[in-house]
């Protein structure tokens, strides 16, 4: 596991373009964190990070799915927080998504079934002068 203390909303966005440079075509990401701990600041960043509009970017918490356009492809922006760890598949996403697409899953367990096997996790906490990120990247020989 990966950790990073994250001082503001800047850094925040920096670690979703860093680690987008790290997923591969049709990457899925699971973000835990409680309300306001950055999942969707991370998001933007991770947008960006693939070639698309960071100001795109909203909380899917009430829309619950959002999907945004880059030249690596779209990215499918789920919030689970209304639809419980299952919900995702109530909505056809299977049916949705090609295997390419990239998906961020806020609110997300474990469960699936995700589109690919790369699986990886992004855990976020605040702290009083900012965020600690700690995340596993699938296929990580970091990874505990």
């Amino acid at each position: 596991m990966r950790t990073r203390h994250l001082s503001d909303e800047l850094a925040t966005e920096a670690l979703g373009r860093e680690l987008a440079s790290q997923t591969p075509q049709g990457g899925t990401w699971l973000l835990r964190g409680e309300l306001g701990a950055g999942k969707t600041t991370w998001t933007r960043g991770f947008v960006a990070g693939l070639g698309g509009d960071a100001d795109d970017v909203a909380s899917p918490t009430y829309a619950v799915l959002h999907r945004y356009g880059t030249p690596k492809g779209k990215v499918f922006h789920l919030d689970l927080y209304r639809l419980g760890e299952n919900g995702a598949w109530t909505l056809g996403l299977e049916e949705q998504v090609a295997g390419d697409d990239f998906l961020v899953v806020e609110w997300a367990g474990s469960k699936g079934p995700w589109p690919t096997d790369w699986v990886s996790t992004l855990s976020l906490e605040l702290e009083a002068d900012g965020r600690l990120a700690e995340w596993t990247i699938a296929g990580d020989p970091e990874r505990s």
